[in-house]
């Protein structure tokens, strides 16, 4: 990947925090790094209340964010709070709100903890697809110890928050070298850190281009292509599906279709039913695309598996509180199928998948694909989901 970053951009920045959402914007505005609401960064500065940490706030798009949109924190306040054994998330929301320094302010992001351990003034987070391709395999480990070694340790699998943050802390603690520039986070993206807004952001670009290149090598870039377009069938054979998606999301569906030629290769593969029930690349998008796809027009079938799987890892309370309607289907004859309460959410889930078929692809082309435990995702869909709610 090559650097955005100009001296006639960084020099239009009046202070350091101006910088870093100079840094962000330029994170943000390539979707191969960032997809909705994915992705955040942060900057510790001096402040008269103090050593103060700025972490871009929930709900602000990486690719627009402006000083404002950062969550201004007392450092030592949120380091209290990430030394807290045994906490949850919504008891460390509580605690970190009583760290914001100035109001208004956007809510701290899920991540702000991570952000506040590691001992650099700027650290940057993405869910880079080229990352989440290389390292989503079963093969995991000696991947990792072949692209990234001790320049970016490896995180296992945690839920974003709390206990993320301390397993990042144990692994940086435990496994940093001279060299050591960031962080793998497993099934979930990717962490780099200096001291100093650029090379926070030059150093991410590195650690990806480790995983693209990386992926060429193993010929796992180059993705497979179908039948063009004129292949597609009409949408007037997805009518029933869609009011029987209706039915059982409990209000009308907005659909939204891609008919590329990945896509309409993805959806043809003799291995679908294989590949596509693990999960997407991170359970974060599970939130808009659900943990599976809908493979067939049996919605009622679907439906009733999906429900048996949220039951399972949330119990029957929770599970009633989401729809087990699908939001992805991929067919032979249309490609990629989103669905969603409004337009809005119906693009989002599309898109998302969109790139989550690009990583499947490149995975299972150097490796078995493997994503996050069920249970994962069932939890990422329960939590996160209130992010998400007057779309999903």
């Amino acid at each position: 990947m090559d650097s955005l970053w100009t001296a006639a951009g960084a020099g239009r920045c009046q202070t350091d925090l101006a910088l870093c959402a100079y840094a962000s914007r330029l994170l943000g505005s390539d979707p191969a790094l960032v997809l909705h609401g994915g992705g955040n960064t942060s900057i510790k500065c001096d402040a008269p209340e103090g050593r103060v940490l700025h972490v871009k706030g929930t709900g602000s798009d990486l690719a627009r964010v402006r000083e404002r949109d950062f969550t201004p924190l007392q450092l030592d306040g949120v380091l209290q709070v990430l030394r807290h054994d045994g906490l949850d998330n919504d008891g460390m929301r509580r605690r970190l709100e009583s760290c914001v320094v100035r109001r208004p302010a956007p809510a701290p992001s899920i991540e702000t903890l991570l952000h506040a351990g590691l001992p650099y003034r700027c650290v940057a987070h993405t869910h880079a697809d080229a990352v989440l391709a290389a390292m989503n395999v079963d093969e995991i480990d000696a991947v990792h110890a072949e692209v990234y070694g001790d320049v970016a340790p490896l995180v296992p699998y945690h839920h974003s928050g709390h206990a993320l943050a301390r397993a990042c802390m144990a692994t940086f603690a435990a496994q940093r070298g001279a060299h050591t520039i960031g962080l793998i986070l497993a099934f979930h993206g990717v962490v780099a850190f200096a001291d100093d807004a650029r090379t926070a952001y030059e150093r991410m670009l590195q650690l990806v281009t480790r995983a693209e290149n990386y992926l060429k090598t193993r010929n796992a870039w180059t993705l497979a292509s179908a039948a063009p377009a004129p292949s597609v069938g009409s949408a007037r054979a997805l009518r029933p599906l869609r009011a029987a998606i209706d039915a059982t999301a409990g209000a009308p569906m907005r659909m939204r279709v891609i008919s590329d030629a990945q896509c309409l290769a993805f959806a043809r593969r003799t291995d679908l039913a294989d590949i596509t029930q693990q999960g997407p690349a991170t359970p974060q998008h599970a939130v808009y695309t659900k943990r599976v796809p809908l493979l067939t027009r049996d919605v009622t079938g679907y439906a009733a598996a999906y429900r048996g799987y949220l039951d399972k890892y949330l119990g029957a309370t929770a599970s009633a509180r989401i729809d087990a309607a699908p939001r992805i289907l991929l067919d032979p004859q249309f490609g990629l199928c989103a669905f969603g309460k409004t337009a809005r959410s119906a693009q989002i889930a599309a898109r998302m998948y969109r790139h989550d078929i690009d990583i499947i692809s490149r995975a299972s082309a150097h490796g078995r694909y493997r994503a996050a435990p069920p249970a994962a995702m069932a939890q990422a869909e329960y939590e996160y989901g209130g992010f998400a709610k007057a779309d999903a």
